[in-house]
């Protein structure tokens, strides 16, 4: 019971530590509007390649 504990209070701080470097990435990052721009154009072509990679028969 007690390794269980310590597994997650390891599996707590993981999240914590990658929050705080997601947030600050964010904070940077966000204000862009050429990163903005970026990042819609990715999320769309990801999005077009898993359309036809999964309607694929």
């Amino acid at each position: 019971m007690y390794k269980l504990i310590l597994i997650a209070s390891g599996l707590t701080k993981f999240i914590e530590d990658w929050n705080d470097k997601l947030n600050s990435f964010a904070a940077e990052n966000l204000d862009s509007p050429w990163f903005g721009a970026l990042a819609l154009i990715v999320l769309f072509a990801f999005g077009c390649w898993g359309i036809s990679y999964f309607s694929k028969k």
